[in-house]
């Protein structure tokens, strides 16, 4: 029963087989990306008034929201919970207070275009 091949196995192989007679070959060497190596060194000081920031934020109010995180952000708050011991939902409502903080502008117009829709 090996040898039978469905339509769908046979339709896979004539367009593996096609993606790599036409596959691009660079020519030549193509420039190279300088790319900074990440140095922890340097982000010292973010890091430590980012995580005392965290510290002294304190989640109050009572309202709840279930919100949806791709896995790779899930999984990032998860090992920020188990190395620094800062909770999910406390990092979330920081990070939330931080960016309507630096875009003051988005609350107003969303009070604008509330007041412009017939509701």
């Amino acid at each position: 029963m090996t040898g039978i091949k469905s339509l769908a196995d046979e339709l896979r192989e004539k367009i593996r087989s096609q993606d790599t007679e036409n596959a691009v070959t660079p020519k030549g060497n193509p420039p190279e990306k300088s790319k900074k190596p990440f140095s922890l060194k340097a982000t010292d000081k973010e890091i430590t008034s980012l995580f005392g920031a965290l510290d002294a934020y304190e989640l109050c109010g009572s309202d709840k929201m279930l919100i949806r995180l791709d896995t790779r952000t899930t999984n990032l708050l998860k090992q920020l919970k188990l190395a620094k011991g800062i909770d999910m939902n406390k990092f979330i409502a920081y990070s939330l207070q931080v960016f309507l903080e630096q875009h003051p502008w988005l609350s107003s117009y969303i009070k604008e275009t509330l007041k412009n829709t017939d509701l």
